[in-house]
């Protein structure tokens, strides 16, 4: 750093402080207004795990699941990565919406907030697709059928339902292209988009700042009268 200043005239310790610095709310050390930073740590936990499972998982429909039972049985600690890669997943969607639930009960996507919360549903939308994905490459009866019965509740939407379903399956109907086109879809176009709504989402969170929820206030306030009390 200090060669760096010699080099450019820069702040460092300004430019960190001005990135990673920031006044926080009183309530914000109660977990469950911190819900929307498990879900960025998981995603990380997801994007490494799935690197590692990519070097041997082979996404055709005579070998998926074999190659699937290798990682978990023959591949060294290979059981303990998918494992760590599948709990992070769902563990991604339960954080995720429920930090959606948080901020809807506490009234946090108001104006002018109104960007984040798009983008945070959005987000939602994205990890659930990309958890369907993933559980569909493992290729067993369970994941087959759920892409059938997912493919045909897309068909579903108005005007472009079967446009939808016919991107999903990479034709008219479930077949060897299908299984191909969900793992480009879930190890590289998903996790880029998700990449660059978490971007947009965490930089509009650094434009507004964080809510300071009037329930979280009066909640100090009482139990700092209470400890005065004492």
């Amino acid at each position: 750093m200090e060669w760096a200043e010699e080099k450019k005239e820069l702040d460092w310790r300004e430019i960190k402080e001005k990135l990673l610095g920031e006044v926080l709310p009183n309530h914000m050390k109660y977990w469950w207004y911190c819900l929307g930073g498990i879900p960025a740590l998981l995603f990380l936990t997801l994007v490494v795990t799935g690197i590692m499972l990519a070097f041997y998982y082979v996404p055709h429909p005579d070998k998926a699941f074999e190659s699937v039972a290798n990682i978990t049985n023959n591949v060294r600690f290979g059981w303990w990565i998918r494992g760590i890669h599948r709990w992070s997943a769902e563990l991604m969607v339960v954080t995720v919406s429920l930090h959606a639930i948080r901020v809807f009960v506490t009234n946090a996507y108001s104006s002018p907030r109104e960007l984040c919360w798009v983008t945070g549903a959005v987000l939602l939308l994205l990890t659930l697709f990309t958890a369907f994905s993933g559980y569909s490459l493992v290729y067993s009866q369970q994941s087959y059928w759920a892409v059938v019965v997912g493919s045909g509740l897309a068909a579903k939407v108005p005007v472009v339902g079967d446009l939808i379903a016919r991107f999903m399956l990479g034709g008219p109907t479930y077949g060897p292209n299908t299984l191909n086109r969900l793992y480009i879809l879930h190890a590289a176009l998903m996790p880029t988009i998700l990449f660059l709504f978490i971007f947009i989402h965490i930089f509009l969170i650094r434009i507004h700042g964080v809510t300071e929820h009037l329930a979280g206030i009066q909640a100090e306030i009482i139990r700092g009268l209470s400890r005065d009390e004492e």
